[in-house]
């Protein structure tokens, strides 16, 4: 699963903070028990001592077994003598205890060399926050898709195909995965496309997957500033690897020979890898051919799953 760079920066700070906050918690109450009990000091010495000549007897090689096992047994004495010390003394018995975020990991954030669920999480929490810091996710959910909105009637009514359109999606965010199809959602403006987009978006991070969501206004200034020196980031990159890349609003951009020739590679490179790729546009599938080229309305149009959206403008309808 691709996550940006930056999601996973900020996952192993997250890591980094929560293990420092452990050990010198820890440390704290080691102090408060020291202060009280004195006597810990010596009981830990007794441990430390008796653990350095372990490490020792363990190169020894064969002939140590008595030794080492008369070692562990000073060293579960000592340990038992500082927990009853802990207890009639007014402490818990783990007090001294390291009390990890994540007991599994330790707050290291992997296990045997594989990444712990805990930081799986993260990764997912990180990126859902920054998806939410900058689009309207939570209020454009499947649930609060309201079908009212559309005119039904006989027939295949706007109101009927939006419903199947609904359905859909929902399955399709119910079941993403990195060999979902990519998806075309066309129709005129106010017709709930960028809604289902970002409920797809919300299911697919919430899920674990690395989504990228732009406008393509947005998408293809940023690659224009970065292609002429002008920004840091490396997005090309980071849309070409995704899990999830969602352009929104395609047509609403100044069309160049560079946005034209970005969107290519973008549909070429995402479609040659099977990387699921969503577009919006309120551009009919015809108009693709005429304000891009055919090469990329061909390959959009043979291999993504067009979704048609019907029905009057909801905006408009929601201000009467």
């Amino acid at each position: 699963m691709a996550f940006s760079k930056d999601t996973y920066d900020k996952a192993d700070r997250e890591i980094k903070r929560r293990l420092n906050e452990a050990l010198s918690e820890r440390e704290r109450r080691h102090s408060e028990a020291v202060e009280k009990i004195p006597e810990i000091l010596v009981i830990e010495d007794t441990m430390a001592q008796a653990g350095l000549a372990t490490i020792k007897a363990v190169g020894m090689g064969n002939g140590s077994e008595d030794f080492i096992k008369k070692l562990a047994d000073i060293n579960l004495d000592a340990q038992k003598k500082r927990r009853d010390l802990l207890v009639a003394n007014g402490f818990t018995e783990d007090w001294l205890d390291v009390r990890y975020t994540c007991p599994k990991c330790k707050d290291k954030g992997s296990v045997g060399g594989y990444a712990c669920e805990c930081y799986k999480l993260l990764l997912r929490s990180i990126e859902y926050e920054k998806l939410c810091s900058k689009l309207p996710v939570d209020k454009c959910r499947f649930d609060n898709f309201k079908l009212d909105y559309y005119p039904d009637g006989a027939g295949i009514s706007p109101r009927r195909r939006m419903e199947s359109v609904l359905g859909y999606c929902k399955a399709y965010a119910d079941d993403f995965s990195m060999k979902s199809p990519s998806l075309l959602l066309y129709g005129k403006t106010g017709l709930g496309k960028t809604h289902l987009s970002l409920a797809i978006a919300g299911k697919a991070v919430e899920a674990g997957y690395g989504v990228i969501y732009m406008t393509a206004q947005n998408l293809f200034n940023r690659l224009e500033r970065e292609k002429f020196g002008r920004g840091e980031e490396n997005t090309e990159q980071s849309i070409l690897d995704c899990d999830l890349l969602i352009i929104d609003d395609l047509g609403s951009e100044f069309s160049t020979q560079l946005t034209v020739s970005a969107l290519y590679n973008i549909v070429n490179c995402r479609g040659l890898e099977e990387k699921p790729t969503i577009i919006s546009t309120n551009l009919i599938p015809d108009d693709l051919k005429n304000t891009y080229s055919d090469r990329i309305a061909s390959r959009i149009l043979s291999a993504y799953t067009i979704l048609q959206f019907d029905g009057a403008d909801i905006r408009q309808i929601k201000t009467l």
